[in-house]
């Protein structure tokens, strides 16, 4: 499909699809992945930063909070996206709306996945140094250069 001035390429399927029910039954499915997501995330984010309830080295904390972060901008850039897309049978965002959502997507996608190796390695390093392992400003900082490499090397 192309794009032209009437009608914009649906992200959320490559084809259209026609029958009702199908769609129905995609866009509440993803409806319901989006509010999962949003309500784990959420959950992960108040828990870890206002009532400190991790019971885990800083840094690794720091990096669950970063994945959780990432995952919020999936939620929110290219699943909802998506769903309101499939309702719709149409992509009503605009073109600007859907470039963003294939960039944001993509790199929230490769930092997350960078970010859990990440923090696979560290965890390797604080078994092999365990007294060497510290603090999270060096980690908050190597996790946004994770977020900006992403984006921006592809």
């Amino acid at each position: 499909m192309t794009l032209n001035q009437s009608s914009h390429w649906n992200p959320a399927a490559y084809k259209r699809i026609e029958n009702d029910a199908e769609r129905l039954i995609w866009a509440v499915w993803l409806m319901l992945l989006f509010l999962v997501s949003l309500l784990g995330d959420t959950t992960i984010l108040v828990a870890s930063i206002k009532y400190k309830a991790f019971r885990l080295n800083k840094l690794i904390v720091t990096f669950i909070q970063h994945i959780a972060a990432c995952d919020l901008l999936i939620s929110f850039v290219t699943i909802f996206t998506q769903s309101v897309s499939l309702m719709m049978n149409r992509w009503v965002f605009g073109t600007f709306v859907c470039y963003v959502e294939v960039y944001l997507g993509s790199c929230g996608v490769i930092a997350s996945i960078l970010l859990v190796c990440g923090m696979t390695v560290v965890k390797l390093l604080m078994l092999k140094f365990p007294l060497k392992a510290r603090g999270g400003g060096k980690i908050r900082f190597s996790s946004f250069l994770i977020f900006d490499q992403s984006c921006w090397r592809r």
